[in-house]
């Protein structure tokens, strides 16, 4: 007679992992539509992502001044002796 494995493997009082990410993505979801109907409702503010994305991407001054080579003074001068 066949009979079923005991699922004895399986932890016992365990949450389904499942239940915790459906709150996480409900939360997730009301932040992007609060941030969309923002900007949709102030027209300026295109305005300022659009500053904000140049001032941070977009190269001004660069961080380090470049490097100069030294460059000697005078001629070197060779001496010969007879």
């Amino acid at each position: 007679m066949l009979q079923r494995p005991q699922d004895n493997w399986r932890p016992t009082g365990r949450r389904d992992v499942s239940k915790g990410i459906s709150p996480l993505l409900a939360i997730n979801g009301i932040i992007v539509l609060a941030m969309l109907v923002f900007a949709l409702s102030f027209p300026s503010a295109s305005e300022w992502i659009s500053a904000a994305a140049q001032a941070e991407f977009v190269g001004g001054e660069p961080a380090m001044a470049p490097t100069q080579i030294a460059q000697p003074d005078e001629a070197i001068r060779t001496v010969s002796s007879n």
